[in-house]
């Protein structure tokens, strides 16, 4: 009896775990394409509105790590602002609706894959780069990107994920 007891402790322990570590890694992965840990701060804005920002990646490669960052720097345009750093970049992100990362996830999810059409919004800007081994397989790396707010915005606006600026509230 004591034995059954004992295995069963051990067998929802297991259970638990694993379902924690399921837990851990969706939050690592919001919509399947981005790691949420990362830094941003304005750098400034730039001609035809876009917006200086210097950004952090993870990556297994140096390279890897630097298209990390262009995603994050996309990424934080759009759902979180830049809050940090110099004044004059946009505080607000451009979505501003609750959840909406996830009821458009189908289209983030292609527009973030590798290769995707985020890399249309965002240049690296000068080749400067701060990079930190953090262990023996993984760089955090820091670069600054100039992301196109304005294009970015209207393109958000064509795939009706936000509301075009002339609509009204």
């Amino acid at each position: 009896m004591i034995k059954k007891i004992g295995y069963l402790i051990i067998l929802s322990v297991f259970i638990f775990a694993v379902s924690a570590h399921a837990q851990n890694k969706k939050q690592k992965k919001m919509a399947g394409y981005l790691i949420s840990n990362y830094e941003v701060e304005c750098m400034g804005t730039g001609a035809d509105g876009t917006q200086l920002i210097k950004v952090w990646g993870f990556g297994n490669k140096p390279d890897e790590a630097v298209y990390q960052a262009k995603k994050n720097a996309v990424h934080a345009v759009i759902f979180k602002g830049i809050r940090g750093g110099k004044p004059g970049c946009m505080t607000r992100p451009l979505v501003t609706t609750p959840g909406a990362e996830q009821m458009h996830s189908d289209y983030f999810n292609t527009f973030f894959a590798n290769g995707g059409r985020y890399l249309n919004f965002v240049s690296q800007s000068g080749s400067e780069v701060d990079r930190i081994k953090i262990d023996k397989k993984q760089y955090k790396v820091g670069v600054v990107v100039s992301v196109a707010h304005a294009e970015l915005r209207r393109e958000l606006e064509a795939a009706g994920i936000i509301k075009k600026l002339d609509s009204g509230f």
